[in-house]
């Protein structure tokens, strides 16, 4: 499959990050040095590619990867086309942060890099949309969901074909991947709304990005109340 990378020099102002990442205006002095740092060698990047989608009796196939799940099933019905992707704060930001024994800047590194992912993310969005003439989109991510789990991640990575190593990703044997802020999925056309979120009452959850919806589990995906209780407890 045809790989497409997205990489930015990620270069916010000093005002702007100490606003993003909510940092505490007695420490902006010490916290400017490690800014620098950071926008002195950040790189993020992404990756992507298009895979055809076909069902097969209770399974979804994405390129040549099979996917037992009933969310991906329903999600991906009437889609005949999906976008593997990866995305990563790069292994630049990442080293950084191995390289500091403080704990506090390291802590700033982290959330810095995770502000670097988002906004790769955001133009590897743009991008994808505009090279495939998508309009509206939703997402799947291993691991968000246990119907969908992180297992999932290595059929993913095979899609990707070594673009997700191109990138300096890598895939750990318990699936977790570094550098860590990272995130991979699947992005696909559709009319309908999707957010992992909807399906998931774990509560006080810092990523959440909208309410959990306690009728849909049962209404659109037929998940059982044991299946509702597991997905609260992972």
């Amino acid at each position: 499959m045809d790989m497409q990378f997205v990489s930015i020099a990620f270069q916010p102002s000093f005002a702007e990050t100490v606003s993003a990442l909510n940092i505490d205006p007695e420490l902006e002095d010490e916290f400017r040095d490690v800014f620098d740092q950071c926008v002195a060698v950040a790189r993020p990047k992404a990756v992507f590619c298009l895979a055809p989608v076909h069902q097969e009796a209770d399974e979804t196939v994405i390129g040549t990867e099979r996917f037992k799940s009933r969310i991906m099933r329903v999600n991906l019905e009437k889609v005949r086309r999906a976008f593997p992707y990866a995305v990563s704060c790069g292994r630049e930001l990442y080293d950084l942060a191995q390289a500091t024994a403080d704990p506090l800047e390291r802590w700033w590194i982290d959330s810095f890099s995770q502000y670097a992912m988002r906004a790769v993310d955001a133009e590897m969005t743009k991008v994808l949309k505009a090279t495939y003439h998508l309009g509206h989109t939703a997402r799947m991510n291993p691991g968000s969901l246990p119907e969908f789990p992180i297992t999932c991640q290595r059929a993913l990575f095979r899609l990707l074909e070594g673009g997700a190593g191109h990138i300096g990703l890598e895939l750990t044997d318990s699936c977790l991947m570094l550098p860590y802020k990272s995130v991979s999925g699947f992005v696909y056309e559709t009319e309908a709304t999707f957010e992992n979120c909807m399906l998931c009452p774990r509560e006080n959850c810092p990523t959440r990005r909208v309410p959990y919806d306690a009728s849909m589990g049962a209404k659109t995906y037929h998940l059982s109340e044991s299946d509702i209780q597991t997905e609260a407890q992972a």
